[in-house]
Formats: C-alpha cells, sequence, structure tokens
C-alpha cells in the first residue's frame, strides 16, 4: 500500500491501521529531516482516509478520483507562503474558519499543516485551540521538521511519528525511477533525503564535489591565488552554487575527518575514500576540525552576504596560510 512513497513501513503500518473498523481522527504528527517523504506519505494517507471504497485496495471512487485531481473539498492543505518563511497566524484562522464545516463528499475531513515548526506563538496558539477541542470528523496532520520548535502544549496533543532518513538503496531506487546518472553516488550525498537528492541531481552536485575536491587537494600549493584564478568556476558563481560548493567541501572535511580517526560509520563520499585517505593523510586532525569550522562560517557568509567568489576565496587563503604554516 502507498508504493509511491518508498521506505517508512513501520510508519505505514500504524497509519494502516487507522483506515480499519471505525474511523477516528486523533492529531498526528509528522516529523523528521527535510525531504524524506513526510508530506507525501500525508497526502497518501489523507487520500485513503477520505476514500468512500475499499481504501486499501480501490482508487476509483469519487473521493479518490478528486483527491487524484487536486478538487477534493474535504481536503484542506496550510503550507508556508515561501521556503522558510513563517507560517501565518492567518493561514490557521481561515483553516479554523472551514472547521466549521461538516465533510460534504466524504465522512471526514483532512487538514495538513505543513511547515508546523515554522509558527510563531500567536499562529500556534490559534492551532492549539483546535488541537484542544477539534471539530467531529477532523483530522489534523502536522508535518515538521524541528519539533524542537513546536510548543509543549501542542506536542502534547497529538501522536508523535519519528520518520527517519531512507537507506542509500532506497534513495538510488527513486533516482534511478528518475532516470538520474550515478544515482548511488548522488543517493550517499544526500543522507536518506530523496528531496535533498533530486536537488543535488539538478544542481549537478557530483561536478561540485569534484571542483571542492581539486580544491582542498590543492589548498597548499605556494601560489594559491595563482591556483584560484585558473579555476573556471570560480569567476562569477552564483549563491546557490557557492553553498553547494561549500556543502561538497564540508562533507569530504568531514569523511576525511571521520577517516583519520579510524570512525566505522557510514560515509557521504564513499566511492572516493581512497582519494579521500591520501588527501587528508598529511593534515592533523586539528586542521580539519578547524577547516570544517571555517567551511560553516563561509557557508552562512554566503547564504548572508551572496558573495559567493570573495568567499571562497577567503575560505582558500585562510585554509592555505594554515596549512603552510610551519
Amino acid at each position: 500500500m502507498w508504493d509511491e512513497v518508498v521506505g517508512h513501513e513501520q510508519n505505514k503500518e500504524f497509519l494502516k491501521s487507522l483506515l480499519v473498523g471505525e474511523r477516528f481522527t486523533p492529531s498526528l504528527l509528522f516529523y523528521g529531516p527535510a525531504g524524506i517523504g513526510k508530506k507525501m506519505l500525508a497526502r497518501a494517507f489523507a487520500k485513503s482516509f477520505l476514500c468512500l471504497g475499499d481504501s486499501l485496495t480501490t482508487d476509483e471512487c469519487t473521493s479518490c478520483k478528486a483527491m487524484n485531481a487536486g478538487t477534493h473539498p474535504d481536503f484542506i492543505q496550510v503550507a508556508q507562503l515561501a521556503p522558510d518563511k513563517e507560517l501565518l497566524m492567518e493561514q490557521i484562522k481561515a483553516m479554523a474558519r472551514q472547521a466549521a464545516y461538516a465533510p460534504t463528499m466524504s465522512t471526514h475531513k483532512v487538514c495538513i499543516i505543513d511547515g508546523a515548526d515554522y509558527m510563531k506563538a500567536p499562529a500556534a496558539n490559534s492551532l492549539l485551540k483546535l488541537l484542544e477541542e477539534p471539530p467531529p470528523y477532523w483530522l489534523f496532520i502536522l508535518i515538521a521538521t524541528d519539533i524542537n520548535k513546536l510548543l509543549p502544549t501542542i506536542l502534547s496533543r497529538v501522536i508523535q511519528r519519528q520518520f527517519k532518513g531512507l537507506t542509500v538503496k532506497e534513495v538510488s531506487t527513486i533516482l534511478a525511477a528518475h532516470e538520474i546518472e550515478n544515482p548511488e553516488i548522488v543517493a550517499s550525498l544526500a543522507d536518506g533525503s530523496p528531496g535533498k537528492a533530486l536537488a543535488y541531481a539538478q544542481a549537478d552536485a557530483v561536478t561540485w564535489r569534484e571542483r571542492a575536491f581539486t580544491l582542498l587537494e590543492n589548498i597548499s600549493t605556494d601560489s594559491i591565488m595563482e591556483f584560484l584564478g585558473d579555476q573556471e568556476w570560480l569567476e562569477k558563481p552564483t549563491t546557490q552554487e557557492g553553498l553547494l560548493l561549500m556543502e561538497m567541501v564540508t562533507l569530504l572535511l568531514r569523511d576525511g575527518l571521520l577517516c583519520k580517526d579510524a570512525v566505522r560509520c557510514a560515509y557521504y563520499n564513499e566511492d572516493i575514500l581512497l582519494k579521500i585517505k591520501a588527501c587528508f593523510a598529511p593534515w592533523p586532525s586539528v586542521h580539519l576540525e578547524k577547516a570544517l569550522l571555517w567551511a560553516g562560517d563561509s557557508t552562512r557568509g554566503i547564504a548572508a552576504y551572496s558573495g559567493a567568489k570573495g568567499v571562497i576565496e577567503g575560505f582558500a587563503v585562510k585554509l592555505n596560510i594554515l596549512r603552510r604554516e610551519k
């Protein structure tokens, strides 16, 4: 069931139990890393919950067809107006006004509140009133990345279901279905997030990883500015390209530090681990640790000031000086 959603088998089994017998409507919270399928499973479950036929086997009733067409009158989704933006109190109040109305097509109503961890106090308190006395026949599903940003009073009124990242194999399967090149490599970089993996594929993250590795391989050169001047990709990188480069730098440094400390774990760059070991063999662990801190500073600098070229060059020069110290 819900085969379009890869993984999350325990959560699927829990949701199936809500479809058996008389429907009851607890308020649910799906939380976990971004891009791993929480919203996709929430929508698939909502479709089954609203189904007027056999929700475990059919897709042909009027309710399912309306869900497929995006026109179901008893399905509501509240979401941020833009990524990383606040979920507004006006949006919660608009949903609350609709809660006064009974379902018109199905026997229940379902509301998905995506980005629930982006509510400030006024919006959160408006939602809390609904969760304290939920309208009959309404099912609320909250979706969040950072559970710590939600009010404790909201957490106490929902059934929490944690979602974890997928395996490399599961993410690779999704990428292969989208005909993505090098699906295993991209899946490994994405840390269990199909959403991030697809974004990486679109941005050609493998190429940017090669550029990041070349930078780190040559960071100790006597003529760092001359080396940087020869990198065509550094002529005018966009903010997003700069952020992606620093993200790849961070993953390489992280794997390098773990290799040096002989930590057994899943590596982001499993396919080039021998090259990473060779690259960072001369580096003291303390240099890798400092480089990771500086990479984080550079990432924040690019995000804040949009001057990717200058920030990357500054990071490289600073690391060059460190590596050439006697």
